[in-house]
Parts: C-alpha cells; structure tokens; sequence
C-alpha cells in the first residue's frame, strides 16, 4: 500500500497548488524549524521555483542571516527550497494561544436562593432562565474578582 503522501504530491503538482501547499506547512511549523533568536526575526513570504522570500525584520538581520544562506537553505529543503533571498519586511510572529480562563467560582446556598427569586419573580419562564443564568455569571464573575457579589 502507498503512502498518501507519494499519492497526494502528483495531484497537488497537477492542480498547480503544490507550493502553495508546501509554503503553508512551512509556515505553520516556522517556529519549530530555527531557534530563537533567528526564527523571531525572520519569516517566509513567498516560494517560487525553489527560490523562497524571507522577510527579516532589520538590515543588521540581513546581513546576518546572509552568513547562514546555506544552513537555512538546507533545514528548508524538505519544502523544496533551493535558495533563500532575504527582503526588509515585516515579520510574522507565532500566535499566542491564551491561556483557558480559570472556573468561576460556585453560588453560595444564599446567592442560589437569591437568583431562584429572580428567576421565579421575571413573571414568563424564557425571561426566567435568562435572568437567572445573567445573574449567576454576574455573581461568579464578582466572586472570582474579590468584590462582594451580594450587598
């Protein structure tokens, strides 16, 4: 049996989006390919017949990264880099994924009682359930910041 990778290349070529597919993947693992402090001042911008466009963040880098052409080329040949031309530009950063926010903390016997009564005093059941559910965010919400939820 083939690997889908020996399979999905041809049709890839024959669909024309093979670089395309290629600069992507790089991209995506760009962070993971060079170390800092090269990879936070250097970042692919476009492939074209093996030749890639490195956006570099300042001249200095530049003239840096020219003493590296040939590491760089090399780490990046699986992509089907041949050559690498570096061009003053703005380079892309890894995106942060943030942090999953912290659980709410629970309703006391009393803030529970207190948001039953809303819920029973809004008059129709829809209106209920969405005081009810308001409120306790609310309450949660001031517990978890340290302010007093209920005066």
């Amino acid at each position: 049996m083939e690997k889908a990778g020996s399979l999905l290349g041809p049709v890839l070529r024959q669909l024309g989006i093979e670089t395309g597919v290629r600069l992507e993947q790089m991209k995506r693992e760009w962070h993971t390919l060079f170390d800092k402090p090269l990879s936070a001042h250097m970042s692919p911008g476009r492939l074209s017949e093996g030749e890639l466009l490195l956006f570099v963040d300042s001249p200095i880098w530049i003239q840096q990264l020219t003493y590296y052409r040939k590491e760089i080329t090399g780490k990046l040949a699986r992509y089907g880099v041949k050559d690498v031309k570096f061009l003053l530009g703005r380079v892309t950063r890894p995106r942060q994924v943030p942090d999953a926010p912290a659980p709410l903390p629970p309703l006391s016997p009393e803030e529970s009682e207190f948001v039953e009564r809303l819920e029973q005093a809004a008059g129709n059941r829809e209106l209920g359930r969405a005081v009810k559910a308001a409120a306790e965010r609310s309450i949660r919400a001031k517990k978890k910041s340290g302010r007093a939820p209920l005066r």
